[in-house]
């Protein structure tokens, strides 16, 4: 069954993040390493407030990682995970947070 890994970045005071590098850099070694495994797609998203607007997100950005089956998922995350955990630190200075899931229904694009 199609799992979602949803990687979550927190938005800290004075944390740095550069989506430069993540897209051109670290989003494609991401694929490139964790495409053999069944990553089929990914996205990212940038957050910039709450609804209302009157407060920062608790989380900066969000990438969400499409794979075939949490199996994939799992050897992914422990035989090729050295690499793209490991780049981290190029783009970043916080912890990111992972999560997995499924996806239980769906509406428009």
């Amino acid at each position: 069954m199609a799992v979602t890994v949803t990687v979550l970045y927190p938005n800290t005071s004075g944390s740095k993040f550069d989506m430069s590098y993540y897209l051109s850099t670290h989003m494609p070694l991401v694929q490139k390493t964790w495409a053999p495994y069944g990553l089929v797609g990914w996205r990212v998203i940038k957050h910039n407030g709450t609804p209302g607007g009157d407060e920062d997100a608790p989380f900066q950005v969000e990438a969400k990682l499409e794979w075939k089956d949490q199996e994939g998922f799992g050897k992914a995350a422990t035989e090729a995970a050295a690499e793209v955990f490991g780049d981290i630190e190029n783009f970043t200075d916080v912890k990111p947070t992972l999560m997995v899931g499924e996806e239980m229904g769906v509406w428009g694009a």
